[in-house]
């Protein structure tokens, strides 16, 4: 939070301010602090995009709700030194290649992970990297160009009308085009085809791979193998 004078206080700062509150502060002091900071509407705000949310939920019940976020179960957070903070992503992954969509195909079909199974923790898919690329960038040649019969599916929190479906080519350019005529008339950058082939992928279960690095877990250990 910024304070009125306009200086981020440190934690530091906050923790002294909790003590002196503490100590000579009151029921009534915490109270005017709440309404001059506009507690209920910044409450407000956040439970009507949760509310927003449940709206266009396909969990059929309260505990469905609960189990896509409860079985993921708990993590901890991982802390890097100065230099890891400095080095950013390069430090931790290396320099982008040039050739994005060769980069992004080769990391996700060569890597020495590419095969490795995982399952999902919301949805319960079991997949690959090598299958979510081409799920993702070859659909029209069907499953059986990972060793399939059927493409990896929801098995979980997902009514079956709902469960996701692979778009071809046509309709990923056709999503790109609608993209940047909007784009175009905000006067902003317009996305070229590796930028959503990023955003698709994200979307679904390689999500946890692509978190799992961004989020420390290449210097945790005990982080899930990919």
């Amino acid at each position: 939070r910024i304070s009125r004078d306009g200086i981020p206080p440190t934690s530091q700062m906050q923790l002294e301010f909790a003590r002196s509150l503490g100590k000579s502060g009151s029921r009534d002091v915490v109270l005017e602090l709440l309404r001059d900071g506009d507690v209920k509407s910044t409450l407000a705000d956040r439970l009507w995009k949760e509310f927003s949310q449940v709206a266009v939920s396909s969990a059929a019940t309260g505990e469905e709700w609960n189990t896509k976020f409860s079985e993921q179960g708990p993590f901890d957070m991982t802390f890097g030194t100065m230099d890891i903070f400095f080095g950013g992503l390069e430090g931790l992954i290396g320099s982008p290649s040039v050739h994005v969509l060769a980069a992004m195909r080769a990391e996700h079909s060569d890597a020495p992970d590419s095969t490795i199974k995982w399952t999902t923790g919301n949805y319960g898919v079991e997949t690959t990297a090598r299958t979510e690329w081409c799920f993702v960038y070859s659909p029209e040649e069907g499953p059986e160009q990972v060793g399939l019969t059927s493409w990896p599916t929801e098995t979980k929190n997902a009514d079956e009308h709902k469960r996701r479906k692979p778009r071809d080519r046509s309709a990923l350019n056709h999503i790109l085009a609608d993209l940047n005529r909007k784009l175009k008339d905000l006067n902003q950058v317009e996305l070229d085809v590796t930028e959503l082939l990023g955003a698709v992928l994200y979307t679904g279960p390689m999500f946890e791979k692509y978190n799992t690095v961004n989020r420390g877990g290449a210097l945790n250990t005990e982080q899930p193998e990919f």
